[in-house]
């Protein structure tokens, strides 16, 4: 089905402003002929209506740039307007132009700065006071005083509330735009913390439901051939529960209080934690051991965070895919010259991995490392060993170093 032709030109009017402004030109040139000409008088010639018509359109056509070039159109039609009155002056023609200066005054006012607006507001005053003049040359002496009281407050106001029109206008967007922009962070921040949770959600539940779920499936093939290693598989598994709940209650005290306080606080554990860790990692079958090289230094918080949310999740994917009796190494290395500290998970691939090991993993561990990672102002790498075995490492700012990056 055809679109009306009308509809089509509703379209074009809208999408393209220079024909706006051809329509806007068409619209004030009728009405600005009329009141501010002889043009309508029936004593005027048809070669002087002509005329007066063929000056209209040299200032009228302008305005279809006026949104691309203010200041310019602004400029060319003051001079038309100045020009009109001096050939009403000197008598050519009787045509004051009017509408087409205000039309390029308001276009001043709402897209160019207050300084440049009000010049132009006061520079009308010159071709103001012409049409002033003119207006009052046929006006009995007597009465000369009060029709100058009245015509100069009539174009004096006429004046002054399009540029106040247009700086109102302009004011108006600014605040649009102030408000798209705080929308927009406001967003981007909604986003971000729905990242930042979802990252808490995986390194909480997990990585503690995949050891939990490994623990349980070698406690299920000892369950009667070894008791007591059963028992202690039970008491991990119940020790694994218990840091995942209070890993979530604290959580969701951060999502239903100060949020933004508590985010930036954010969680307890860091690397002074990783002992628990290990244990657990042990308990799943894995050989692992600390490597720590050069002095510990203090780290921000939050990156602190991150480090053991590295090792944790490195830990647990060598738990479900390298298996148990694979060797895993972490080391931290404090002794790097950039102030930064090197956090490195390997493991040596030789393990038994687990059957579930597959569908234990979420596809999301090392995105949301890295993610991590790229917020502390860190470096992320991860990948496949020559050796065999998988690496996840990092390097992080230690807090002298991540507070001079932040100042910066």
């Amino acid at each position: 089905m055809t679109a009306r032709p009308g509809a089509a030109l509703g379209r074009l009017y809208r999408a393209a402003p220079a024909v706006q402004d051809s329509v806007l030109a068409v619209a004030l040139s009728l009405p600005d002929l009329f009141l501010f000409s002889d043009f309508a008088l029936p004593n005027v010639g048809l070669a002087d209506r002509l005329f007066t018509v063929g000056y209209a359109v040299l200032g009228y056509a302008a305005l279809a740039a006026r949104r691309r070039a203010p200041r310019a159109v602004f400029g060319y039609l003051w001079a038309h307007a100045l020009g009109g009155e001096l050939l009403t002056a000197v008598g050519v023609f009787d045509y004051s132009p009017t509408l087409a200066l205000l039309a390029a005054l308001y276009t001043v006012a709402a897209l160019r700065s207050a300084r440049l607006s009000a010049l132009a507001l006061a520079s009308v005053t010159v071709p103001v006071a012409l049409s002033v003049r003119a207006a009052l040359a046929d006006v009995p002496a007597a009465e000369r005083l009060t029709s100058l009281i009245g015509v100069a407050c009539f174009y004096g106001m006429l004046n002054l509330e399009v540029w106040a029109v247009g700086r109102g206008v302009r004011a108006g967007r600014a605040a649009a735009a102030r408000d798209r922009l705080a929308l927009a962070r406001a967003q981007d921040a909604t986003l971000a913390e729905r990242a930042r949770t979802a990252r808490e959600l995986h390194d909480i539940v997990a990585n503690a439901v995949t050891v939990m779920v490994l623990q349980a499936g070698g406690a299920r093939h000892v369950l009667r051939a070894d008791p007591d290693r059963v028992e202690h598989a039970l008491d991990q598994i119940e020790s694994s529960g218990k840091t995942a709940v209070a890993e979530l209650r604290h959580m969701l005290l951060v999502l239903r209080t100060d949020g933004e306080r508590l985010a930036a606080e954010g969680s307890s554990f860091g690397l002074a934690d990783l002992d628990p860790l290990l244990n657990g990692a042990r308990q799943a079958g894995l050989r692992a051991r600390l490597e720590v090289t050069g002095a510990p230094a203090a780290l921000a918080r939050s990156v602190d965070l991150t480090a053991y949310r590295l090792v944790q999740e490195a830990l647990t994917n060598a738990a479900k895919h390298a298996g148990p009796g694979a060797a895993t190494v972490v080391r931290l290395d404090w002794s790097r010259a950039d102030g930064r500290l090197r956090v490195e998970v390997a493991d040596d691939g030789r393990g038994t991995p687990a059957a579930a090991g597959s569908e234990l993993s979420t596809g999301h561990g090392l995105i949301g490392l890295r993610e991590r990672v790229a917020v502390c102002g860190g470096t992320f790498d991860a990948g496949p060993i020559r050796e065999g075995g998988f690496r996840v490492a990092a390097t992080l700012p230690a807090e002298e170093h991540f507070r001079q990056e932040a100042a910066s």
